[in-house]
């Protein structure tokens, strides 16, 4: 005869909301998760099907392992070839000047095929376009060093005369040669503000030497050493 036990409801503990959402709810996610990882896996293996025939490759049966085994197989080979390099970043730049390039020939070649077009206006178009490709490949080029500017003194000079003092770099002086002399570092050079010469009254203490552009007068009683 079968024993029978009485249970008090008053003993046994009532579950608690948190412990009966976490026991109904834990296999339901458990299940979506699953299912979220068949179906990427899925998807995944079509598509390496599909790259794989692309290569030559014939593929029949695919385990969930070998679908991951060959994904990363063949994102190493990309990898090798380059093809998941990141972009540079003069790439965005190289774009747009061929793109412009390619607007800016299209232009070129409506203008010239298309009679009854004013050839001022199309020559001012196409000299526009042209500097903006300029302006573009000065941006890309790097930028040169600026030139170095002679210094320039003032001094005292009689009424009309301008004093430039023009810094010539020092020649290297061997030393096996004592007899050479060291070439001046700085010449005086006298110049008139007008474009024309003007010639000194008698008497004056300084004459103005002409400077055409480019030469730097030397006086001739001075001679200058070249290592040549």
């Amino acid at each position: 005869m079968a024993s029978t036990y009485e249970v008090n409801i008053e003993d046994v503990e009532p579950l608690s909301r948190t412990y009966q959402y976490r026991k109904v709810m834990k296999p339901m996610l458990e299940r979506k998760r699953r299912a979220r990882i068949n179906k990427c896996l899925d998807e995944l293996k079509d598509l390496m099907v599909g790259a794989l025939q692309s290569e030559g490759e014939t593929i029949t049966k695919l385990e969930k392992a070998d679908v991951l085994e060959l994904t990363v197989r063949h994102l190493r080979k990309l990898k090798q070839h380059h093809a998941l390099a990141l972009p540079s970043h003069n790439n965005a730049h190289d774009k747009f000047r061929a793109g412009f390039t390619h607007c800016a020939n299209e232009v070129s070649r409506f203008v010239t095929s298309v009679p009854g077009v004013d050839i001022h206006v199309s020559t001012r178009l196409l000299s526009h376009l042209g500097s903006c490709i300029n302006q573009i490949d000065k941006i890309s080029a790097p930028q040169p060093a600026a030139p170095i500017t002679p210094a320039v003194t003032p001094t005292s000079t009689p009424t009309g005369m301008v004093p430039i003092t023009v810094t010539v770099p020092r020649v290297y002086t061997p030393p096996a040669s004592p007899e050479s002399k060291p070439s001046p570092t700085s010449l005086p050079v006298m110049v008139s503000p007008q474009p024309t010469a003007v010639s000194p009254k008698p008497g004056s203490p300084s004459q103005p030497v002409s400077l055409a552009p480019g030469r730097v007068g030397v006086p001739s009683g001075s001679p200058m050493w070249r290592p040549w």
